[in-house]
């Protein structure tokens, strides 16, 4: 594993374990494109969100009470937090991936043997 940037090591565990969930969710709904392509599209953008977050925050806690929403506020507020997320989430599908990869192998190579053993 690579050493930590310093913006990584500028956060929190709180705020690194919020990263690592969005981007999870993120690659399990298969979401990855999408997500990478709306978020460099806005990374110039990313304090102005935060931002826009801050304006928000009381209509978002009076209907959903989610209160990860000020650490991800304060996660946006730095340049870097864009290509953080980012390269979270590529790593999680390449794991993932490759995961599927080799789940495919196994199962091709259960089939072969199945068959094999059929035709005995």
């Amino acid at each position: 594993m690579s050493t930590p940037s310093v913006f990584e090591a500028s956060l929190t565990d709180r705020q690194r374990e919020l990263v690592s969930k969005l981007a999870d969710r993120i690659v399990r709904l298969r979401m990855t494109t999408p997500a990478i392509l709306f978020l460099e599209s806005v990374r110039p953008l990313n304090y102005v969100g935060s931002q826009v977050m801050v304006f928000f925050a009381p209509v978002v806690r009076g209907f959903f009470g989610m209160p990860e929403w000020d650490e991800f506020r304060l996660i946006l507020e730095h340049r870097e937090s864009i290509g953080y997320l980012c390269d979270q989430i590529e790593a999680r599908e390449a794991v993932q991936m490759e995961e599927e990869a080799r789940q495919k192998a196994e199962r091709k190579a259960a089939k072969a043997a199945a068959k094999t053993s059929k035709s005995k």
